[in-house]
């Protein structure tokens, strides 16, 4: 490796994966004859320039580092929109082209290709490429100028290069600086990790390179000390760094930032002042090859090959748990700060890419201290329903902030859902019940009493959509006074009914159905829910326990109603309602019953006989006489 890459010695190298350059721009712009320009070592006049390329392989000696390019044409006729677009989604690196001598070209810029960029969600480098046509000698036009304007709207574009004038001599080789710098571009980019506007650091890159800092300074006192530099260097580069090219990198940072020096080694503020060091001077390559090598994608998220996805396979009646292992080390995470308030929950999760809690269905999942922070248990609630619902963003973010040596001991895989009920035994640690109900039941009120929250009149039962709310529970059941994380979900019920796939069904544990105790309609909605419910989860193979909850018990019942109840629940064999009052917080120690319901799964399962078992007996009772009839007309 040359000096000006690495911290030490070595080979920087980049993503070797195919690099696909897509040259996009109006009618008439050129675009076809840069191509020729660069592939070819010569420029064409426009007659003998064909109306669109094939793809066209870039020269391996224009190649940075061999990696493969290739060059895609564009079409600028209306009707080839759709293939245009699906190229755009594709590309590494996009060359955008205009005439200077025609403004309008240059509009549609930022009129129309930019924002097209912005709606599909495509954020690759930008490398803008314009041509002359009128020759201007004597005034020409300065192209970092009339692009300012653009350039300060996206930041993805890497630089505007002019390749075609009559004033120029060597078009061709300005032709391959476009794409060789569209290349570089693809392979280290800047946007994903500097603002070229507020000349900082981005906070994912601050998140990857703070990880990093960690991985490497957290046994000495974090301090990144000569010794940690140079496992770095080797780590990223394959040789170490030379106690004097230590020292100089150090006093170098020094000289920038003198509270970035602490006992002769980094700190995380000097280690950040270094890596802005190397973006500012143009060493792109090397930052890229540091965060390649410790696990990172171009979007500053950890590569799939970080995660063990093996770890978490699993049928649909399974789920996945964290192991004390892992839990044990997300409290000793959780202790290294006082009190997680919302300030320091976004310290807890600065090595990683993002505070994984901020939207839905987390956000409001969980009670919250009363300056809005997380108790340790309601920070392990929220951690355990992440693993639920997304393993591998839960071993993402565990990766990221305890920085474990083996991350596939964090999780483990429940047994089969199915295998519990013929054993007659669950000992799952984490319990999803499904709660379902008729409008205004009281559904919501439910669940934010179980995470604590106040009792509110306003009612919004069977509003938005499925919601979450998680919490610990006291247990004396099987598994003694070990306390479960009991994860409540709302199901909203559609004018089509419960739209509930089988593998949704497969993960329920218990489900309970409330209906509003004081009125008549409701309980019966209510029952007929359960009968719904039930059919579908026989006819899918997966069943489960169910309770029913009589809530609003503080406005008193519809006559006869505990008599009808009663009887209902007895004939379909589930347990008698279990009265609750969301308003006045008295829950009849429901969350615990709903525990012990999940620990024995083959009790409180709805006899109600199928659609395929009444199909079944149709054709049962129908094939006799059918029988009977042939054999009477053949004699």
């Amino acid at each position: 490796m040359t000096s000006g890459f690495g911290f030490g010695l070595g080979d920087s190298n980049g993503s070797t994966k195919p690099v696909r350059i897509v040259v996009v721009g109006e009618k008439e712009t050129r675009k076809t004859s840069l191509i020729m320009a660069a592939v070819t070592d010569h420029y064409y006049p426009e007659p003998n320039i064909p109306s669109l390329l094939p793809y066209t392989k870039l020269p391996s000696e224009y190649c940075s580092e061999d990696v493969p390019v290739t060059l895609i044409d564009t079409s600028s006729r209306p009707e080839d929109k759709r293939d245009v677009i699906r190229e755009v989604k594709e590309a590494d690196a996009i060359v955008l082209t205009f005439a200077i001598d025609r403004q309008e070209t240059l509009d549609r810029l930022s009129e129309y290709w930019l924002p097209l960029f912005r709606q599909l969600k495509v954020r690759v480098p930008i490398v803008v490429a314009c041509y002359s046509v009128i020759k201007n000698e004597h005034n020409p036009v300065n192209i970092e100028e009339i692009t300012l304007p653009i350039r300060q709207q996206c930041q993805e574009i890497e630089i505007c290069i002019e390749w075609s004038a009559p004033w120029l001599s060597d078009i061709s080789w300005l032709a391959q600086a476009v794409f060789v710098q569209a290349q570089i571009s693809a392979m280290y980019p800047i946007g994903p990790v500097y603002d070229r506007v507020t000349n900082s650091l981005k906070p994912r890159c601050v998140a990857a390179l703070k990880r990093i800092f960690e991985l490497y300074a957290r046994n000495n006192d974090y301090i990144l000390s000569d010794d940690g530099l140079s496992d770095m260097n080797v780590r990223s580069f394959g040789i170490p760094v030379m106690p004097s090219r230590s020292r100089e990198l150090i006093k170098s940072v020094q000289e920038l930032c003198p509270l970035g020096v602490k006992e002769n080694g980094l700190t995380i503020d000097g280690f950040l002042v270094l890596i802005t060091k190397l973006i500012n001077d143009r060493k792109l390559r090397t930052l890229w090859t540091i965060l390649r090598k410790l696990g990172y994608n171009n979007d500053l998220r950890l590569v799939h090959e970080m995660i063990p996805y093996s770890s978490f396979k699993r049928m649909p009646d399974q789920s996945v748990e964290l192991t004390d292992q892992a839990i044990g080390s997300l409290k000793r995470a959780y202790h290294r700060f006082d009190n997680l308030g919302p300030q320091m929950m976004e310290s807890l999760f600065e090595t990683a890419p993002e505070s994984p809690w901020n939207g839905a269905p987390y956000k409001d999942a969980t009670e919250k201290t009363s300056n809005g922070g997380l108790s340790l248990e309601a920070f392990l609630s929220l951690w355990s329903l992440m693993t639920l619902l997304d393993p591998a963003r839960s071993l993402e973010y565990f990766i990221c902030i305890c920085h474990p040596d083996d991350p596939s001991s964090a999780v483990h895989v429940t047994r089969r859902r199915e295998l519990d009920r013929k054993e007659q035994i669950s000992v799952r640690k984490v319990v999803q019940c499904f709660v379902f109900g008729p409008k205004n039941a009281g559904k919501s009120a439910l669940l934010n009493g179980f995470i604590g929250r106040p009792y509110d009149d306003d009612n919004r039962d069977g509003l938005g959509e499925e919601r979450y709310a998680v919490n610990m529970v006291g247990n004396s059941g099987i598994t003694g006074g070990t306390k479960k994380t009991l994860v409540m979900k709302e199901i909203q019920y559609q004018k089509e009914g419960f739209l509930l796939s089988d593998e949704a069904l497969a993960s329920c544990d218990v489900a309970v159905f409330v209906y509003d105790s004081s009125d008549e309609s409701s309980w019966k909605r209510a029952i007929y829910m359960v009968s719904e419910v039930a059919t579908i989860s026989e006819d899918a193979g997966f069943v489960f326990p169910c309770l029913m909850v009589a809530a609003k018990m503080d406005l008193g019942s519809f006559p006869m109603a505990i008599q009808e109840s009663t009887r209902a629940t007895q004939d379909i064999g589930i347990e008698a309602p279990i009265p609750i009052s969301s308003k006045l917080g008295n829950f009849d120690n429901l969350f615990h019953k709903i525990l012990t319901a999940a620990e024995h799964p083959h009790l409180c399962i709805p006899k109600i006989e199928s659609k395929r078992k009444r199909v079944l007996k149709l054709i049962n009772s129908w094939i006799p006489e059918c029988w009977v009839k042939c054999f009477c007309i053949s004699s």
